[in-house]
């Protein structure tokens, strides 16, 4: 089930009236989840989750501890805290701990779409036949998962502090493969509306990738290419920047941003064409309001004309070195253009198509530099068009270093990466460097 407003709070106030100490945070979660898997050109399992997660973290002394549980009745929450401020007692002491935060104003989000609230089995049933037929009709192998969510996340502080946010989430992802295994297709949309995700235009475009790849191909030289990243690539590299985007990291020298005596706040680091911001209340686009511990998400302009504007700070390093805190994103909007992916092809003499890049890994966190593999539908670009597929391949690069080399923006798109909302444009970029083959399809 997922909890409103007044329950959360309820049990919130249980918790703080059970605690003996006077640093305590209560944290609730639930949520609704229903999923349809499919594979081999047929649904293979279906699914439905409720979840309640009370979280109870309790200091003495700077020492905290935290006990979690299902609790959804006074005595059981009142048990939690009781165990929380008892393992607080023999804890060892945290000398960057902060003191929990009092009221805070948030942004309005209207994060929950009631369509996507009352979903139900037909609904996935309908969307994963529209993906079926379109795989069984150009004789591909489909597989993938359509999934929604309806979660709710409510904290509350001894010190007076509460904050709730309900969301809804729904997606489709699916992965279309040639009979013969040669050729691999990808394709997904994602939306806090169940409504705006096209079933069939998602498996269309994973049918045709597959269709083009049918065959495989031959394998580029390692080296520096002019690419065209599809709006998923772009979001899988731009996590990796927006994770080093710490001031603390930086102000301790250990970031692609340090500079002798401070950070890179200021500096024209990337293209004029560059702007990256987050935005919660987005209405297309929205996002919780609440960071981790509390304090409130705003409107911020993190990069804009390629000059970095500011960097996510925590409580504890803003009060060491004076300064305001900064929670980091949990949304990324870059800015675009008007192109679609097939008019940025269509602008380059040769190069080389990539969908989506997956075992992504970081190599050298000072230049953000990083590593991982194309995927799902690579292709060689020869005159403005598509010439041929070629295998796929291992690339080390930063994104930080394709942010100052991009040739071209298309129209953002509205992607999900490691937990965070990305709405960003597919982009043209030139010296993105290859360092091998991958024989994986």
């Amino acid at each position: 089930m997922t909890l409103g407003r007044s329950e959360a709070q309820a049990l919130i106030k249980a918790a703080l009236k059970a605690a003996t100490l006077k640093d305590v945070s209560v944290r609730v979660s639930s949520s609704r989840s229903a999923n349809l898997r499919f594979a081999g050109n047929a649904p293979t399992t279906s699914g439905q989750a409720e979840r309640v997660e009370v979280s109870v973290t309790a200091t003495r002394e700077k020492a905290s501890a935290t006990v979690s549980g299902s609790a959804q009745d006074a005595a059981g929450v009142a048990a939690l805290v009781a165990r929380a401020e008892a393992l607080a007692a023999i804890a060892p002491q945290d000398p960057e701990h902060m003191p929990p935060l009092g009221p805070q104003r948030y942004l309005k989000v209207a994060g929950e779409d009631p369509g996507t609230v009352k979903l139900g089995p037909d609904a996935r049933t309908d969307a994963v036949a529209r993906v079926l037929k379109v795989a069984r009709d150009g004789k591909l192998v489909a597989a993938g998962l359509f999934e929604h969510v309806h979660r709710s996340m409510a904290l509350g502080t001894s010190a007076g502090l509460f904050a709730y946010h309900g969301e809804t989430e729904a997606s489709l992802t699916t992965t279309m493969r040639t009979p013969d295994g040669s050729g691999s297709g990808w394709g997904g949309a994602m939306s806090h509306r169940a409504v705006d995700i096209d079933a069939a235009a998602v498996a269309r475009r994973a049918a045709d990738k597959a269709e083009m790849s049918r065959g495989g191909g031959p394998a580029l030289a390692p080296g520096a290419y002019t690419v065209v990243l599809e709006a998923q690539a772009v979001a899988d590299l731009l996590g990796f920047l927006i994770g080093s985007l710490g001031a603390r990291a930086a102000d301790e020298g250990r970031s692609f941003f340090s500079r002798p005596g401070g950070s890179a706040i200021g500096e024209a680091l990337f293209g004029p064409q560059i702007r990256l911001h987050s935005d919660p209340a987005d209405p297309r686009h929205p996002s919780t309001p609440i960071a981790g511990d509390g304090l409130p998400l705003e409107q911020t302009v993190w990069v804009d004309q390629g000059k970095l504007l500011a960097q996510s700070c925590s409580r504890f390093w803003a009060q060491k070195q004076g300064r305001a805190p900064l929670p980091g994103p949990r949304s990324l909007f870059m800015a675009g253009g008007n192109a679609s992916v097939a008019e940025l092809v269509r602008g380059v003499q040769s190069g080389v198509l990539i969908t989506r890049l997956w075992y992504n890994r970081m190599l050298d966190p000072r230049q953000i530099l990083v590593t991982g593999l194309t995927r799902d539908g690579t292709f060689r670009i020869e005159g403005g068009r598509l010439a041929s597929p070629v295998k796929n391949m291992r690339y080390n690069e930063s994104p930080a270093a394709l942010l100052k080399q991009v040739l071209a923006l298309g129209v953002p798109e509205r992607v999900v990466e490691g937990g965070m909302l990305y709405v960003v444009p597919p982009l043209v970029v030139d010296g993105f460097r290859f360092a091998s083959v991958s024989d994986a399809v």
